[in-house]
């Protein structure tokens, strides 16, 4: 058995997850985690299946070893292989973050002495915070609880929030903006398979008619985000789109220190650069040339069918969030805010997770003043 853990924690180490393989390498890509399901679609077909999400979490609380024997007591007939790919690739994932390091509970305020007696109750379980979830949690005592949607928060962003396709066509952007999107594309070597998907519930946060910050994504852009790809993105959409952060964000990119020690890191690549590539193109050369492994973080994806695709992807989805509330279809969203991890921990001076919630607020709002010229 794994643990017990609530279902909520469940859910939130589930949404971590990107895509498992079987033993026999068959993929399975994780598209979205509901109140009921898990949604999943497999390698060799464009259909979205899915697992419930109790059958899962029981199969996974009980058992010691997720194998398809096992499965059949448990979970659903036609997606017993995935399911057990899936734990088992989640029982990887927990074990890595244990043995990397501990997981940081900030400690609670002592309370005052009771003048009653108390009766003794079972203590609650700490919640297992991302980086992520931190984020979203000090965020929304700034906004409201109450005004902030986010997945890491168990209030994700629907389609009907907001109209976010995975076809920047879909967006009846002006020539401008089309323009930058096909300069991009090029650039990421895609061959433009979209599928008009909607990519709503990959949000990371929003804030839907705000008072103070009215409707806008909230992006947490952690070390994965700031790779060639992305550069080639925002500079090509920086001809013709006004973004706050995008100068910075480049300049992120262009840290050949964070590059290796950090963003290289996240996709799990053990080649290091010896310089900034000059182009998205230069880094999918360097890595064939250095005989980087294909991984699942690395690997090719319909719209980007090469070694690298996956980070590509990735970049193409940023820019379709950078620019959503330009398209007619989001009369009301307002330019995107993003929050790089990197400005928390260099301004800090810690990692991430030991950043006290209550200086991580005080940064929040620096940021919400000076970037982006908002009061909260």
């Amino acid at each position: 058995m794994s643990g017990k853990i609530e279902l909520a924690e469940f859910k939130e180490q589930l949404s971590n997850l990107e895509f498992a393989y079987s033993k026999k390498g068959k993929k399975y890509t994780i598209k979205a985690i509901t109140r009921d399901s898990l949604e999943f679609s497999r390698d060799d077909d464009t259909d979205t299946h899915s697992i419930p999400l109790m059958e899962l979490y029981r199969f996974y609380t009980t058992e010691t070893e997720y194998k398809t024997p096992a499965a059949k007591r448990y979970v659903s007939k036609r997606v017993q292989s995935p399911a057990v790919a899936i734990l088992t690739e989640l029982r990887k994932q927990n074990r890595s973050a244990a043995v990397e390091e501990p997981e940081y509970i900030e400690p609670e305020p002592l309370a005052a002495p009771s003048p009653e007696p108390v009766a003794i109750t079972k203590s609650k379980k700490k919640q297992r915070y991302t980086d992520e979830t931190k984020f979203f949690v000090a965020l929304s005592e700034i906004t409201g609880k109450e005004q902030l949607l986010s997945k890491s928060t168990d209030r994700p962003i629907q389609s009907a929030d907001i109209f976010l396709s995975d076809n920047y066509a879909d967006y009846g952007f002006d020539k401008a903006i089309t323009g930058c999107f096909k300069d991009l594309l090029e650039k990421l070597k895609s061959n433009s398979s979209f599928s008009s998907e909607s990519l709503s519930h990959h949000i990371d946060g929003a804030v839907i008619n705000h008072p103070e910050l009215g409707s806008r994504i909230i992006e947490f852009d952690e070390e994965q985000h700031f790779t060639p790809a992305r550069k080639e993105t925002l500079q090509s959409l920086s001809t013709a789109v006004d973004m706050a952060y995008s100068t910075y964000f480049i300049e992120i990119c262009d840290d050949l220190k964070y590059l290796n020690d950090h963003v290289l890191n996240k996709y799990r690549m053990s080649n290091r650069l010896e310089k900034i590539p000059t182009s998205f193109a230069d880094f999918t050369e360097w890595l064939e040339e250095s005989h980087e492994k294909e991984t699942g973080y690395i690997c090719g994806k319909n719209d980007f069918p090469f070694l690298g695709g996956r980070i590509a992807q990735r970049a193409y989805y940023d820019s379709l969030r950078d620019t959503a509330h330009l398209s007619d279809k989001n009369p009301e969203l307002k330019a995107p805010l993003r929050f790089a991890k990197k400005t928390f921990e260099d301004k800090s001076g810690k990692r991430f997770k030991y950043i006290p919630k209550a200086e991580l607020k005080e940064m929040i709002v620096r940021e919400l003043k000076s970037r982006y010229k908002l009061k909260v």
